[in-house]
């Protein structure tokens, strides 16, 4: 077994009839899911085509109905019966109508809604159907049609041989829903009501007349006829259609497991959940104790309420044998490519793996440092060329182990005298480093003073002028205390340039103290309204629930985090989002506090000045914010990190030690001394 795990020839066979089983096995499964769908989808949309001319020889019988209906109220009998109030004179043309064109009832009117005669129940008149819609709209002049579903008591009345036609004893049927009644004793009924117009051309009354639904399988059978082919081998049609009263078949070509109509069966519950809110049913549905591609279309008596379906179907039976025999066919042409193919991919490894054996027997032999002759091979491939250079590479090694012998020595010394070589430049370069930070410090202390001289001047000659002013107009007229103000303005101004000087050459000390970030930037955050105002701006606490503690200087650390807040709410014209967050890693000692805004971000030449005193953007900044939170941050031992992009605003992350290490304690001692002196 391990031979075979490691053997060559049986990786090529493997190799070889891995990926055309694979691709028989995936072409398989696509071409087996492309033909079932496609030939379910045509099925389907067959069975939706098919509802449509359902639909119209179902309209069809209606509009039959209509015309002899309509007919029937031009007779002049029936508008001199009505007029002259003789019931019985309309009895010849009515049973004649009723007789000859199948109806099931009919029923003449007057105009105020009175039995005057009922063809299949001469005996029941005088009482009214002025309630029924159908009946007072054609009243009004007009031939309406449509379909009612009528009680046994009202179709008593109307033809008494009906009722024992009407009683349909419900069926149990699978994935029906539950039905109340044992048997369905009301009627559907195709039904016209046209005026019978008087000589005057007013009208008269109305005829009224229906066709009853229940039990009519004509119907059913004639579109099942017309819309089905039938199979070759046993002469019935593909498929069948059914009309339901609710969701009762009364009239159907659905065969039970007896051969026998099933009549009064019902439909599945899912598809009668969709009719009686009344919406179409296109799609696979479980009809009788079998699936079959359905289409229902829900029937709506004359004022619109769903009373029933009509229903069109094909079995799913074929289609599902017509799945079985493709899966048969790709079956067999796996097992037949499966049994010519594993022998000959396995001659083919063997024969390929021979002269790959003999390469392998060569390097086992050259790695145990014996002597090889040259391995031929009597072939004109890959295989041949490879061993060709495998002879080439075994004089090379040789070769390589003479010279190594005679080269290891010079190697080492080599290394020894690049490593002290290294460990110098090292050094050089740490001292280079130093001697630039400290030329930059010098430059930014030069440009620092530079400014202040500017900035100082400013101010005093406004003091200087608004003093003389005072004194030349001490005694009379209202100025003076605007001119104090003024000269305040000018000093506090002079007094925080100085601070932000001192803050930046470091002549402060730090008051080392342990607080909680999260409880700073929350301080911050509710008192920064005073110097912006947040209403256009969104800020967003992402440090609540974050409790990290530091040691360090709080008023100091609490200047930079103001600095950088207001910087990115100021940065934002017109509003925006300011997100604020913290976190920590125990692990290495630090923590990072974020401040990202959503503004138009940093460009790159202001980002290598931004850190530099007396750069600024702002017309009334003096480019000393960042100098001094920079400084503040590394006087702390940590960094201030930029990440800003035109356009897509700009994070500033400040990287602190959770403590401060007693090297920069003692440094800050020796800050201390010189301060002192």
């Amino acid at each position: 077994m391990k031979f075979l795990l490691t053997s060559i020839r049986f990786k090529l066979t493997v190799g070889t009839m891995v990926p055309l089983v694979a691709a028989i096995a995936v072409c398989w499964v696509v071409g087996s899911s492309i033909i079932i769908t496609r030939f379910l989808s045509e099925a389907q949309q067959t069975v939706e085509t098919n509802l449509s001319s359902a639909n119209e020889i179902f309209l069809g019988e209606l509009v039959r109905l209509s015309d002899v209906i309509r007919l029937a109220g031009l007779s002049p009998e029936l508008s001199a019966a009505l007029r002259d109030n003789e019931g019985p004179s309309a009895a010849l043309p009515l049973q004649s109508i009723l007789r000859n064109d199948r109806l099931s009832f009919l029923t003449l009117v007057d105009r105020y809604g009175f039995v005057r005669y009922r063809a299949a129940n001469p005996g029941s008149t005088g009482d009214t159907l002025k309630a029924e819609k159908i009946i007072s709209d054609a009243a009004k002049g007009i031939v309406c049609s449509g379909i009612a579903l009528l009680p046994s008591e009202q179709v008593a009345r109307e033809n008494p041989q009906l009722p024992s036609q009407l009683n349909i004893p419900i069926m149990p049927t699978p994935l029906s829903r539950v039905y109340t009644k044992r048997v369905e004793n009301r009627g559907l009924f195709l039904v016209t009501a046209a005026p019978v117009m008087a000589s005057d051309g007013s009208v008269a009354g109305v005829v009224y007349g229906g066709m009853l639904l229940n039990g009519d399988n004509k119907l059913v059978d004639r579109i099942t006829r017309v819309i089905f082919q039938p199979r070759e081998s046993t002469g019935q049609p593909t498929g069948s259609a059914t009309i339901f009263l609710d969701d009762v078949r009364i009239a159907t070509s659905v065969m039970d497991e007896k051969g026998e109509r099933a009549i009064g069966s019902m439909m599945s519950a899912e598809v009668y959940s969709a009719i009686s809110r009344g919406e179409k049913w296109n799609g696979k549905a479980f009809v009788l104790d079998k699936w079959n591609f359905t289409a229902y279309e829900p029937l709506r008596d004359y004022r619109g309420a769903v009373v029933g379906a009509l229903y069109v179907g094909t079995p799913e039976q074929p289609y599902a044998e017509l799945r079985s025999q493709i899966n048969i066919i790709f079956s067999g042409v796996l097992i037949l490519v499966t049994l010519f193919g594993v022998p000959l991919s396995a001659w083919l490894g063997s024969k390929m793996a021979r002269p790959i054996k003999a390469l392998e027997e060569g390097a086992r032999r050259i790695a145990a440092g014996e002597k090889l002759s040259d391995i031929t091979v009597d072939s004109h491939d890959e295989i041949a060329s490879l061993a060709s250079e495998f002879n080439v590479m075994k004089h090379r090694l040789m070769e390589r182990e003479r010279e190594i012998l005679g080269l290891n020595h010079t190697l080492e010394e080599k290394v020894t005298e690049r490593t002290t070589q290294l460990e110098e430049k090292n050094e050089q370069l740490l001292l280079a480093q130093k001697d630039l930070a400290q030329a930059e410090r010098l430059a930014a202390i030069g440009l620092l003073a530079s400014g202040v001289a500017h900035e100082i001047n400013n101010p005093l000659a406004i003091i200087r002028g608004n003093v003389e002013l005072l004194e030349m107009n001490n005694g009379g007229g209202d100025h003076g205390p605007e001119e104090l103000d003024t000269i305040m303005r000018q000093v506090a101004r002079i007094e925080r340039i100085v601070k932000n000087l001192r803050a930046f050459s470091r002549s402060s000390t730090k008051q080392l103290s342990r607080f909680s970030l999260g409880e700073v930037l929350e301080d911050i955050l509710d008192q920064v309204g005073h110097q912006v105002s947040l209403d256009p701006y969104t800020v967003t606490r992402d440090y609540r629930g974050k409790e990290i503690v530091i040691e360090a200087d709080e008023d100091q650390l609490r200047q930079v985090f103001t600095n950088l807040i207001v910087n990115g709410l100021q940065a934002m014209e017109g509003g925006g989002t300011l997100f604020v967050d913290i976190g920590a890693d125990p692990e290495d000692g630090l923590c990072r506090i974020a401040v990202a805004d959503t503004g138009p971000g940093i460009d790159e030449e202001q980002l290598e000045k931004l850190f530099s005193p007396f750069y600024t953007t702002k017309p009334q900044g003096t480019g000393l914010g960042l100098a001094v939170s920079y400084g503040i941050v590394r006087d702390h031992g940590g960094e201030i990190e930029v990440l800003s992009e035109p356009g897509q605003g700009t994070i500033f992350s400040v990287i602190l030690p959770l403590r401060q290490t007693s090297e920069q304690q003692e440094l800050q001692v020796e800050k201390d001394k010189d301060i002192i002196a």
